[in-house]
């Protein structure tokens, strides 16, 4: 049955108390009210003290309902009659008047215990109905303010078994089946069942009709509501992730058609200066230089975009093995060309091999290397790499204009280009996206450290789980 809960300060809405309890009060106004009549009897005729003892009847009534308060009724009447109708001690009645006297009281007394009792349990009635309504707001609140309709399923089945009196209830989406332990009520938006109540089998067998007329309507309502809701939600992420994705296809092909239009007009520019009928050795040497240089950088832009399309879509192929990291390092330096001069290598002589894709890492680094000499305006710049509380660290510091604490975030967004870039590099924004990349699929991570001013810090760990020696990997 719903529980019985006190919701209000007023008498008709309290706790039922135990019948041993009602019993016992019964007995203890009757007599209290038999001892009443003795001194009123002096002021009164005791045909009318019958009244007195309503009292303890509607007390009864209201707490405990008709059947102990018609009880209580009878029980004053037999005390009424022994005690103080004449003759006394005797159940008989002298006077034929005093028969009408104690059927009156008796009748007065059973539709007094009647109506206190149809009180108490419309009072009840309409506490339940309350408790409905509360229930059903809530229900509102949690299922269309939540974030995740599962969660807030969850929420609402605790305070729906709390508020019923259940031991437990769960609300499933879709369509579940009751057995002999649950009891499943289906949740429907017109003809589709769009869920399922499931309560105890023991609890619903006795709140079937309630269950099924009160509270699975307010629940399916509020459950199709809360199903619509997600589904715009789902639509408006969708379309804003289309429009995001429109806007970044926008940028890309804006970003890239200027960075392959530059080396394009150079090839374009250098071949129409040529001369078919004149062969001039140092204007095809110029020329050849000027086509070398742009298809260099051509190429090294369709790489970063080749390397970005397969981070981004979780495709980028690995050939993962063990790897010297001062080779790879190495490596990347070289790739940085005549600048590779300013770069000052401080690696320790026992790191150890580690595990990954060595191609990945040569790239990610020789990206890093290549930022770091552009913005050294010409000073030295630092590799340091050391063992450290179990990872591998390796520092990349530069000394050139620092980067500022709003762009910090920003720089290894692809395509993103720090206003404070030397004039004459034309990059497209790829490489540190391409080296936080490189190094994540590879088991490690990449921070940064700067103040403008004072140059920029890119930290880089790997962790020594993945980590052999030299000499198991020799053998």
């Amino acid at each position: 049955m719903f529980e019985k809960r006190s919701l209000s300060p007023l008498v008709l809405r309290s706790p039922r108390p135990s019948l041993a309890l009602g019993v016992s009060l019964a007995l203890a106004a009757i007599a209290a009210e038999t001892l009443a009549i003795y001194p009123l009897a002096h002021v009164a005729p005791v045909v009318s003290l019958g009244v007195v003892y309503l009292i303890g009847v509607v007390v009864v009534s209201t707490y405990w309902g008709i059947r102990l308060g018609f009880a209580t009724a009878v029980a004053s009447a037999l005390a009424y009659n022994y005690f103080h109708l004449p003759p006394i001690g005797r159940l008989t009645l002298a006077d034929d008047r005093n028969w009408v006297a104690l059927a009156s009281f008796l009748a007065v007394a059973a539709a007094t215990g009647l109506v206190a009792d149809l009180a108490r349990a419309r009072a009840e009635e309409a506490d339940r109905r309350r408790r409905e309504a509360d229930l059903a707001t809530e229900m509102a609140h949690t299922l269309l303010a939540g974030a995740d309709l599962d969660d807030a399923l969850a929420v609402t089945a605790q305070r729906l078994a709390a508020a019923i009196g259940a031991s437990s209830a769960a609300i499933e989406r879709g369509v579940v089946g009751g057995d002999e332990r649950r009891s499943a009520f289906a949740l429907r938006d017109g003809e589709q069942v769009i869920g399922t109540l499931v309560l105890p089998a023991a609890f619903a067998a006795g709140d079937r009709d309630r269950i099924v007329q009160r509270i699975v309507p307010a629940l399916q309502s509020v459950l199709a509501a809360a199903l619509q809701r997600a589904d715009l939600q789902a639509e408006v992420i969708e379309t804003a992730s289309l429009r995001r994705n429109d806007e970044m296809k926008t940028a890309l092909l804006r970003s890239v058609s200027h960075d392959l239009r530059t080396p394009l007009t150079a090839i374009l520019s250098a071949t129409a200066a040529l001369d078919p009928d004149q062969h001039d050795p140092e204007q095809v040497g110029e020329v050849r230089e000027v086509v070398l240089a742009a298809a260099t950088r051509l190429a090294a832009l369709v790489e970063k975009l080749l390397d970005l399309s397969r981070l981004q879509s979780g495709a980028a192929e690995q050939h993962v093995g063990a790897y010297s990291l001062e080779e790879v390092i190495g490596e990347a330096v070289e790739h940085v060309g005549p600048d590779s001069r300013l770069v000052r290598l401080s690696l320790d002589e026992d790191l150890p091999l580690l595990q990954g894709d060595s191609s990945q890492l040569e790239r990610a680094f020789a990206n890093l290397i290549e930022n770091a000499v552009r913005y050294s305006g010409g000073k030295p710049v630092s590799i340091r790499a050391r063992t450290v509380a179990g990872r591998v660290r390796v520092r990349i510091v530069d000394q050139g204009p620092g980067i500022r604490a709003g762009e910090i975030e920003r720089i290894f967004m692809p395509f993103y280009r720090s206003p404070g870039q030397p004039p004459s590099h034309q990059g497209a924004g790829l490489g540190l996206a391409i080296a936080k990349g490189f190094i994540e699929v590879n088991g490690g991570r990449i921070s940064v450290e700067s103040l403008p001013g004072q140059g920029t810090s890119f930290i880089i760990e790997f962790p020594l789980g993945g980590a052999v020696t030299r000499q198991s990997a020799a053998a």
